[in-house]
């Protein structure tokens, strides 16, 4: 007989021992083929968080389309159905469904790429980002690096004319490239975002409300600090991502370059500039928190926003790098586990010390 709720024997009395061993083995397999046709079934793993992220990038999304043309949208459809298709080549093997969270990458990694980027250079970067940026660590959730960011750097390096030689001004009146495929024209190229500028000396800091609505050059969904704060709030507010990273990573870098400011250091733009302009919020808020590349415990979580904070302004400043942001994600994504064991074993060390001092 069989026990309510159970779905093996428990009492081997009434079958011989060579029925029951058929019994189990039968069911074993018939439980395997079910849980293999479900995961067959479901086709993407469904994740509430990623969804909330998804959610809250519309924002930079619609600013991009809004400043730059439609273009911008199927820019972002490509990156995700390259990301999607890249994922999905290595989890079907496994009968694995396609995780959520690589239409995350794909849109963050879209969102960071100029208003002009080449097809080809769009696809090689979102490809390379899902590859190695997280399949070769054994798929979702493991992942040590943010995998849009590994795409980023590794088409920043191997194309630099196509990420960093030429930029579009954005398209001006208040429908903005509503109507339009791209705001590209031969009037509106420039040679470089208003930022980079700034770092070289050719032109003063941007007006702090050309920086906040975006109305400016630069990487197609983040020039606008309006509708990064929108959508910043939101993961904010619903703990989508975390709080602490989010709030030292601009604390740290807020005050680095106030420091900065009033020691006169050149290429330095101010604290306000600095926070809104460079796509600097959008990495605190999207980037950053990635909550698979980024440490678990709150120690390490403040440590590792302070290196991300630090290392960003000294890039921008001295390097002749103008992604401090995305080299600093980079390093401190390779510090992440490290700090986490790091402050682990502090943990446990204080824990047995305080044990032993309380024992008689």
């Amino acid at each position: 007989m069989h026990s309510e709720g159970r779905i093996f024997p428990i009492t081997l009395d009434i079958l011989s021992p060579i029925d029951t061993i058929k019994e189990y083995f039968f069911m074993e397999k018939t439980l395997n083929h079910t849980r293999t046709n479900i995961r067959r079934k479901c086709l993407v793993m469904k994740q509430p968080l990623m969804r909330r992220m998804i959610i809250a990038t519309l924002p930079c999304i619609a600013a991009s389309v809004y400043f730059f043309g439609w273009r911008c949208l199927v820019i972002v459809f490509v990156s995700c159905c390259g990301a999607f298709i890249t994922e999905w080549f290595f989890v079907r093997k496994r009968n694995e469904p396609v995780s959520e969270a690589v239409f995350v990458s794909g849109i963050l990694y879209a969102l960071i790429m100029p208003p002009t980027v080449p097809w080809h250079v769009l696809i090689f970067g979102i490809v390379f980002a899902i590859l190695f940026g997280k399949m070769v660590f054994g798929g979702f959730g493991r992942n040590n690096f943010n995998p849009a960011m590994v795409g980023r750097a590794f088409v920043y390096i191997c194309f630099p004319v196509a990420l960093t030689a030429t930029w579009i001004l954005p398209a001006q009146g208040p429908w903005g490239a509503l109507g339009m495929w791209t705001s590209a024209g031969i009037d509106s190229i420039t040679s470089a975002t208003p930022m980079a500028l700034v770092k070289a000396g050719q032109i003063d800091v941007p007006s702090l409300s050309a920086l906040f609505f975006g109305r400016i050059a630069g990487t197609m969904g983040v020039t606008s600090a309006l509708a990064i704060l929108t959508g910043g709030l939101f993961v904010f507010i619903t703990k989508t991502a975390n709080r602490t990273i989010i709030i030292t990573v601009i604390g740290t870098y807020a005050a680095a370059n106030l420091i900065f400011a009033l020691l006169g250091v050149a290429g330095s733009p101010g604290m306000l500039p600095a926070l809104l302009g460079g796509g600097f919020l959008f990495g605190a808020f999207f980037m950053a928190t990635d909550p698979i590349s980024a440490p678990k415990t709150i120690q390490a979580r403040i440590l590792f926003a302070v290196i991300i904070g630090l290392c960003t302004i000294i890039i921008r400043t001295f390097s002749v790098f103008n992604g401090g942001l995305m080299f600093s994600i980079l390093i401190a994504n390779m510090f992440a586990p490290i700090l986490d064991h790091a402050f682990a074993r502090r943990k446990k060390r204080d824990r047995k010390s305080t044990q032993e001092a309380g024992s008689p």
